[in-house]
């Protein structure tokens, strides 16, 4: 068993440590020679630091060019680089390599399960928070805990997992994934566009003058998955995101963090799918699509 990682941003890098911790043989894949030069800077290293307690990881890499087999595949892509990015590594894949997709948004998830039929292909979500603070250097921000389900026909008759993630240290757990992926959807829509737009943690958000315009957000998001069929929480999703924010109080969002290193955003496979959903169901979202038309434009204009 042989993990390759698609994605060697902060998640992935995570993730190759943690598989790598637990006796899996794990290789980067690197999308050109100067990442590798990188990574062979830091001693072919991840530095991962949890507080006082810093972790060197050794980990190996490859150029995506590289012609070797690939088993086992991890995509911790951005959401709107995966189906490409997958694409440009299909020749690679064995008959039968196992695929994990570990990212944000909904939708792009299930179009990969059909163009990739003939493989078994799992989607998973992680509460994991995780920061680069340098190439291959990251800090852990919670250890949380990484919920995966099979996402075709293929993956099912495989199991629940894929190989080797009952082997991690971290909690990972077996689950319907459909209902973690929209749970996981609503949870960064009413945290994320926000967070980026005030530039600030998402502890910002227990501050009661933005209670107003989330408590809306909150509730467009659920009518919206309502409409859909999907059932979010047993409790209010303001409940959930009002913890999750307490949680994670001193974290940055993805998305604010992809506006500080001036990187394209999320924002079109998140607010964006929920909007397209809410115009086939006819439901009303305005404060959603206020805040999609927001992060576009200073997307943009960055």
């Amino acid at each position: 068993m042989h993990w390759h990682i698609l994605g060697a941003g902060a998640v992935g890098c995570l993730f190759a440590a943690r598989l790598e911790r637990a006796g899996i043989d794990v290789s980067l894949l690197l999308r050109s020679p100067e990442r590798q030069q990188q990574l062979n800077l830091n001693a072919n290293r991840i530095s991962l630091q949890d507080g006082d307690r810093v972790e060197e990881v050794p980990m190996q890499a490859e150029l995506i060019e590289d012609g070797n087999p690939i088993s086992h595949l991890l995509v911790t892509t951005k959401a709107y680089d995966s189906a490409s990015a997958l694409e440009s590594i299909a020749l690679r894949l064995l008959t039968g390599a196992q695929i994990l997709l570990l990212q944000n948004g909904y939708g792009h998830q299930q179009e990969i399960a059909r163009r990739f039929s003939a493989w078994p292909v799992w989607a998973g979500i992680t509460t994991s928070g995780v920061r680069r603070l340098s190439p291959f250097q990251l800090k852990l921000a919670g250890q949380g805990e990484t919920r995966i389900g099979p996402l075709n026909p293929a993956a099912v008759q495989y199991g629940t997992l894929p190989d080797g993630w009952q082997q991690l240290e971290h909690p990972v757990i077996a689950t319907d994934i459909e209902r973690a992926l929209w749970q996981k959807l609503a949870i960064n829509a009413a945290i994320n566009p926000l967070t980026a737009l005030l530039g600030r943690p998402n502890g910002a958000l227990l501050e009661p003058q933005y209670l107003p315009q989330l408590t809306g957000v909150c509730r467009e998001i659920e009518a919206v998955a309502s409409a859909c069929g999907q059932t979010l929480f047993d409790t209010p999703l303001l409940e959930q995101v009002l913890k999750v924010a307490r949680d994670t109080a001193e974290n940055r969002s993805s998305m604010l963090e992809d506006f500080s290193a001036g990187r394209a955003t999320e924002i079109e496979q998140i607010t964006g799918f929920l909007c397209a959903e809410a115009d086939r169901q006819r439901v009303a979202t305005p404060l959603n699509r206020e805040l999609l038309n927001a992060v576009v434009y200073r997307q943009g204009r960055a």
